[in-house]
């Protein structure tokens, strides 16, 4: 019998116990919902900011709502009413070499070395969609990003795109690029392109990286006519 009455005591003492942390629990819930001068704090935005910031439910549900619409302004993560999204020249900024760059003094094989991320990137976005197998999208990009095919590529190029001087100047540094590393992912390996077909990929990467660097628009013409070259070989 004792021990029947220290049970039930322990039963008890264990549910006095729940309800009171219900009762406390309800208690805080209640304070917060009455008044409104109570703020959820939240991480700060910035490294830079070494504190929380304060929460409010309503900038909360204006923000929502026009990152519904779509619009942001040139703040990070802020939304704006413009649409300055639509103007690439942001872009162009993050994604390009410090304004001091000189190409004209850089060699021809960091010349390249850029080009050749300009032109994979291109191509890669160019057969992302519609979706297929990775292994036949890679497949896809290798058959057009390796040196034999470029080389082809720059064959008809430089017979239909009037050059500058100064790019033909580039193409011929890039041809004569002293490269240690060789292209492994861009070659068959029996393709016999051999180093004439590298030479000519280089050339042309450097020439990629060269206009990219120096005028975006002139960059973006030689894009637009491999781009027309591509179309039409994809229908064959």
């Amino acid at each position: 019998m004792p021990k029947f009455l220290s049970f039930i005591s322990l039963g008890f003492s264990q549910l006095s116990s729940s309800v009171y942390n219900c009762l406390i629990s309800s208690t805080h819930r209640n304070h917060r919902l009455h008044h409104p001068s109570s703020t959820r704090r939240q991480p700060a935005t910035s490294c830079s900011q070494n504190r929380y910031t304060v929460f409010h439910p309503e900038q909360a549900s204006h923000k929502s709502s026009r990152l519904n619409e779509g619009n942001y302004d040139e703040s990070f993560g802020t939304p704006s009413d413009g649409d300055s999204n639509d103007d690439p020249s942001m872009f162009f900024e993050l994604m390009s070499p410090d304004s001091s760059t000189k190409p004209d003094q850089m060699s021809a094989s960091a010349l390249a070395y850029l080009g050749d991320v300009l032109f994979e990137l291109f191509i890669r976005s160019r057969y992302v969609w519609p979706n297929r197998r990775m292994s036949d999208l890679q497949n896809k990009v290798v058959s057009i990003v390796r040196a034999e095919a470029q080389s082809l590529l720059l064959q008809k190029f430089v017979q239909s795109f009037q050059l500058t001087p100064a790019e033909q100047a580039v193409l011929a540094r890039g041809r004569n690029a002293n490269l240690t590393a060789k292209k492994k992912s861009k070659s068959t390996g029996n393709s016999g392109g051999g180093a004439s077909a590298f030479q000519d990929s280089t050339a042309l990467e450097a020439l990629f990286g060269y206009t990219y660097i120096c005028d975006k628009q002139r960059f973006s013409e030689m894009i637009e006519w491999m781009k027309s070259e591509l179309d039409e070989l994809d229908k064959q």
